[in-house]
């Protein structure tokens, strides 16, 4: 059991798949110089002529486009990542100087439609030595049906631009194939202030590998190197962490986690070798998670009163950097030298982060059939797990950033909070979770976990493409079902997982599994039998930790799923038509 454990930390990341451009695109010599400091930024297209910046408050959110050209300009909001159905606008600015604006939604392979309601207002309008910039702003829900709610769930930006103004709105010529494009963003919990200024006395180092050689002869591999962190004479504080990928190597490295190992020496130093081949025995205890990077991410900076310690008594001294490299066509002379550059600062922050994972055990005892639209796995991190981290009834954990994370079968994943016998408002809620854009998101507000109270991950899997069932595991074509949060202060306990045991069909869980490949799952009654099999099994919590003389090393038991009172979110504050 305890090396599926060990599994769960170190395949959370290794199936990612898709083009993370955003780990070179915040270096971009050709940046724009927004009118005002936003609190995040984002180059849309590959090659940098499409910028977007943008800041919220609690009822609005402002955006500001730098767009390469002195024709009009086109921004929107999807739920699919198409140009139709959305919710645009329209803008460019004419010889004269004049700014024209309006608020539109599209319905097919033709011009916008202007809406009646005229909900996202234009606040500025100019052309300068890059092109054109439009700064508007607008209600992050506006209760109009033409417009896109924004929320805390993954959100496709659309975009497009054109080289000449058109003569009015009703003639808007079109953008063209290369004009155009998409990228999933999490507008509301960005977690990479991208102006942020770092502290005068911030400094920084890289764990990088040196000069790796993919493998030609394999699609998939693993390559694990232990560093020694910067020896320093007192504590420091890590306040961010981002990615570095070798140039021309975004398609080929899929992943980072970084563990503490606390078995290494100074011998070990820039050890290499395969991350689940033949290694040092010593290695094996290397598994408390840090760090993680995976598609679409950009990094994380800390907030201004928590972040990683290091160089104290206790702390790392020395990490291993895992990375995924895929290489599906074989190429060969691959070299890379990808992996994380760490900023740190000798000024301590007022607490120590730390890393709690929650979910679904990594293995085949998660089952999802298929055929179903919206099958939900579900996963409970129990109450005595939380006692034992917490400690005591005056004690509690501040949540502050949560990693949601499933594979291809992912559509909407939550991050759940129980407390007696009620649910409280989800860390983290995407209904529409997206694959390839796989970041970190910032909490509105710390989140506290108490004493007694209990935590969850339930995962909806859309599976009405497969004909055969699909498990938890290691493959892009397997599952996944996890959270990750970054909480303070630190405590012993480094992750919460759980199992169904199937006690309705057996004693013994794997033999459940082998029984559930035989059934007939185009069968619709068959597949809602499964259901309530799954509502009404026992699970298996597994609780682990660092601490062995606290008894957190390693625990478990059986459970029944709570059945709180369930979360009601407040209702939309629309005026009565809407």
């Amino acid at each position: 059991m305890q090396r599926a454990i060990y599994f769960a930390f170190l395949y959370l990341f290794g199936t990612s798949i898709g083009n993370p451009n955003a780990v070179t695109q915040h270096v971009s010599p050709s940046k724009p110089t927004p009118t005002e400091i936003f609190g995040n930024s984002w180059q849309l297209d590959s090659d940098g002529s499409y910028w977007l910046f943008w800041k919220t408050n609690a009822t609005h959110i402002t955006f500001e486009t730098h767009v390469k050209t002195k024709g009009y300009v086109g921004f929107g909001l999807s739920s699919n990542g198409k140009m139709f159905p959305s919710d645009v606008v329209v803008g460019w600015v004419d010889s004269n100087g004049t700014a024209h604006f309006k608020d539109c939604h599209t319905e097919g392979h033709y011009a916008p439609t202007i809406d009646v309601s005229q909900d996202w207002m234009l606040l500025q309008g100019l052309e300068d030595n890059f092109g054109t910039v439009l700064k508007f702003v607008r209600k992050l829900d506006t209760c109009d049906d033409k417009d896109y709610q924004i929320t805390d769930n993954t959100i496709k930006v659309i975009y497009s631009y054109h080289p000449d103004d058109p003569a009015s709105f009703d003639t808007l010529p079109w953008h063209g194939a290369n004009r155009r494009g998409a990228k999933s963003l999490m507008l509301l919990s960005a977690v990479k202030a991208n102006d942020y200024q770092l502290p005068p006395d911030a400094e920084q180092f890289d764990i990088l590998h040196n000069n790796f050689h993919v493998p030609a002869n394999t699609d998939t591999t693993y390559q694990c190197t232990i560093f020694k962190v910067p020896e320093k004479p007192s504590k420091r504080h890590m306040i961010r962490f981002e990615p570095i990928i070798t140039r021309g190597n975004e398609d080929v490295v899929h992943h980072f986690v970084v563990y503490s190992c606390p078995t290494a020496t100074d011998d070990d130093e820039g050890s290499v070798f395969n991350c689940y081949g033949v290694k040092p025995k010593k290695f094996e205890k290397c598994n408390d998670v840090m760090l993680a990077w995976a598609v679409g991410g950009v990094g994380y900076d800390f907030p201004h009163n928590a972040g990683f310690s290091l160089n104290a008594p206790g702390d790392p001294r020395y990490l291993l950097l895992e990375t995924h490299f895929t290489n599906p066509t074989l190429k060969s002379g691959i070299v890379d030298s990808s992996g994380f550059r760490i900023t740190v600062t000798p000024t301590l922050r007022q607490y120590d982060a730390g890393m709690l994972e929650i979910g679904a055990m990594v293995n085949n005892l998660q089952f999802i059939p298929p055929y179903e639209k919206g099958f939900v796995s579900k996963s409970h991190c129990h109450e005595d797990c939380i006692k034992m981290a917490v400690g005591n009834q005056t004690n509690s954990l501040k949540v502050f950033g949560v990693l949601l994370h499933a594979h291809l079968l992912g559509a909407k994943l939550t991050a759940r909070h129980f407390r007696g016998d009620r649910e409280l408002e989800p860390f983290s809620k995407d209904d529409n979770y997206d694959f390839d854009y796989q970041d970190f998101r910032a909490m509105k507000q710390e989140r506290e976990i108490k004493y007694g109270d209990s935590l969850a991950m339930d995962c909806t899997y859309d599976s009405s493409s497969r004909t055969k069932p699909t498990v938890g595991g290691l493959p892009t074509t397997s599952e996944m079902c996890l959270a990750f949060l970054f909480y303070y202060p630190k405590v012993n306990v480094t992750f919460c997982l759980s199992q169904p045991n199937y006690d309705q069909l057996s004693s013994v869980p794997w033999h459940a599994v082998k029984q559930l490949n035989t059934w007939d799952w185009k069968d619709k009654s068959v597949r809602d039998n499964f259901n309530e099999i799954v509502d009404n099994s026992t699970y298996n919590y597994i609780c682990y930790g660092l601490d062995k003389s606290a008894n957190i090393h390693f625990k478990q038991g059986n459970f029944h799923l709570p059945e709180p009172t369930k979360y009601a979110p407040p209702p939309r504050q629309c005026p009565s038509g809407h």
